[in-house]
């Protein structure tokens, strides 16, 4: 049966009915608090681009002139070896290494790698560091890969709403499902299933179509479905909007000339790795890092804090002050020692040493300077 709900998920998909490789839907989970920078033998996450997930056992094994990282990723039979990545949650970047997850722990998990998230817990731990999951509605899936696993923190009521709303569906879906399982075996047959998409319905599909994506399957009349499987998945494709992301590419030596941005790419998806001219910038933003995101048409360039030939005007290495300084402050024509609190563009929020709240004040430029 499981072979043939994998050709009948396939066929579905090829009718339009599912959605192709549907985005990740991930369940609430606590926030990771990335780190301003790593250390060389750090063990690190690195979001692949390509599975589309989290590997864990990664490790830092340079820090390269421009702020990105040179990162070890253990693959099944090798270690693949990126040469630039940055700190971050995106496709293509690294956070720190998780707790390891134990026998026990109750997790959501990406079902059979198809995008949603469902509850359960971890039954044991095998050998190659994958896992095999009891999840809460019965089923059981074997060898999860770490990456396709997250904490669930029972108390949060944003889970348990999450939780409740994902297994109300499921139980809709199975319930419709049920009325055709005459015997209560958890299966239709394939029969059953082809006359409630030819016959059923405000739209009905073709007979042709449904018996040409069954045979180019290989779909039996007489075969079974599980129809649980089969309801997991319509939940993880219902109301899913594909978001499409554009590639980031990490490069160096940049420099932003007549809105155009050049420099060294590490690995562009198209042209590889070389010096690069960008198609017209829409938009610059740093992060806490300064890290910086250059987005254009079809390409989000990304430059790390030194990996810039010539900054930006706007970039935050060439604003002298940062939140928490001590500087001096005029005040009525005498210079006061004072912390900066908060900035926001060109003004200062300050606390003057010494005094209570109530004199703290925003200023601009004219009136401070370092000590």
């Amino acid at each position: 049966p499981a072979a043939v709900t994998t050709a009948v998920i396939t066929a579905l998909q090829q009718l339009g009915l599912l959605g192709e490789n549907v985005p990740y839907q991930a369940p609430p989970t606590p926030e990771i608090e990335l780190p301003q920078s790593f250390h060389v033998g750090d063990h690190v996450e690195y979001h692949s681009p390509t599975n589309s997930r989290w590997l864990n056992r990664c490790r830092v094994v340079a820090i390269n002139d421009d702020g990105t990282y040179k990162v070890e990723v253990p693959k099944d039979t090798m270690i693949e070896t990126k040469l630039a990545v940055i700190i971050g949650t995106s496709p293509g970047s690294i956070r720190p290494a998780s707790i390891p997850f134990k026998s026990g722990d109750r997790v959501f998990v990406n079902w059979k790698n198809h995008g949603h998230y469902f509850p359960g817990k971890i039954a044991s731990e095998n050998a190659d560091f994958t896992f095999n999951i009891h999840f809460d509605d019965g089923d059981v899936e074997y060898n999860v890969e770490w990456g396709r696993i997250e904490p669930l923190i029972e108390e949060s009521k944003e889970v348990q709403d999450y939780i409740e709303n994902d297994s109300e569906e499921e139980r809709e879906l199975i319930e419709s499902f049920q009325i055709f399982d005459t015997d209560n075996s958890g299966k239709i047959s394939a029969r059953e299933y082809f006359r409630i998409l030819t016959e059923m319905g405000d739209n009905p599909i073709s007979i042709d179509d449904v018996m040409q994506e069954f045979s180019e399957m290989g779909i039996g009349l007489d075969s079974e479905i599980d129809y649980r499987s089969l309801a997991k998945l319509m939940i993880g494709s219902e109301d899913s909007e594909l978001v499409q992301l554009k590639p980031e590419v990490v490069i160096r030596d940049a420099i932003i000339s007549d809105g155009i941005l050049r420099g060294y790419a590490y690995a562009h998806p198209k042209l590889g790795e070389g010096n690069i001219k960008s198609s017209a910038i829409q938009s610059i933003t740093y992060d806490e890092r300064a890290t910086s995101r250059v987005e254009t048409r079809n390409t989000t360039y990304v430059v790390g804090p030194t990996g810039w030939t010539e900054r930006p005007d706007d970039h935050p290495f060439n604003n002298p002050y940062s939140e928490g300084m001590q500087i001096k402050v005029e005040w009525k024509g005498s210079w006061w020692d004072a912390i900066i609190r908060e900035m926001s563009g060109d003004s200062y929020l300050i606390h003057y040493v010494g005094f209570d709240s109530s004199w703290d004040e925003w200023v601009d430029n004219s009136r401070i300077k370092l000590e």
